[in-house]
């Protein structure tokens, strides 16, 4: 009796065991993707190609205001801020777009946004500026903007960038979309160079 008393004894240590490794591996797994999703030392980075792909591109100067599929854009300042814990530097930009149609519509961030670094790599607008801005730059609109029937916006985007601590130069790339937002038949591209950087982030608070 005491034999088989043990041998349950130690089947549901076993069974317990198992459980908690179980659990322990769901609760790690969980924890590690959340941790990679968020990871303050790396930029998310794109594949290189994606933006230039089929779309129509057009230039323009830093600050130049230039038309594409009536659609009015300038690029008119870039604040960098360092996050010296991470050794990334999160990058905002303001721009102003003119819908010159009768449709309003809605633009964002993540959708009609994004940087390309001198090595042609594309980056996102990255959640962890938009979540830094929403908290700290009350200057700074959030990801989605309405753009009114032949009107504009002008502002600073909340979604930025992270790119790696003290990058200087890139292009800021925008895609006209209108009411269509999956419409990236286009695309403006606006070079940026140290000059056009400035590290004053009173105009974001």
């Amino acid at each position: 009796m005491k034999k088989l008393k043990l041998t349950a004894i130690i089947l549901a240590m076993s069974l317990s065991a198992v459980s908690a490794f179980s659990c322990s591996d769901k609760t790690s797994s969980s924890s590690n993707a959340e941790i990679s999703y968020i990871d303050p030392n790396q930029p998310v980075q794109q594949d290189p190609t994606k933006y230039s792909g089929n779309a129509n591109k057009t230039n323009s100067a830093f600050g130049q205001e230039i038309e594409v599929n009536n659609t009015v854009f300038t690029l008119n300042s870039v604040v960098r801020i360092p996050n010296n814990e991470t050794n990334n530097d999160y990058i905002y930009i303001n721009a102003t777009i003119k819908n010159n149609t009768d449709i309003e519509y809605e633009i964002s961030s993540l959708n009609n946004f994004f940087m390309a670094l001198p090595d042609g790599t594309e980056i996102s607008s990255d959640v962890r500026t938009k979540l830094y801005a929403l908290q700290n730059l009350p200057k700074c609109i959030d990801d989605y903007i309405t753009i009114p029937a032949n009107g504009e916006f002008t502002g600073f985007l909340a979604g930025g960038f992270v790119v790696p601590s003290g990058t200087d130069s890139f292009t800021v790339g925008f895609f006209p979309t209108l009411d269509n937002e999956i419409n990236k038949s286009e695309v403006i591209l606006s070079p940026v160079s140290a000059e056009n950087i400035s590290t004053d982030d009173s105009v974001l608070k």
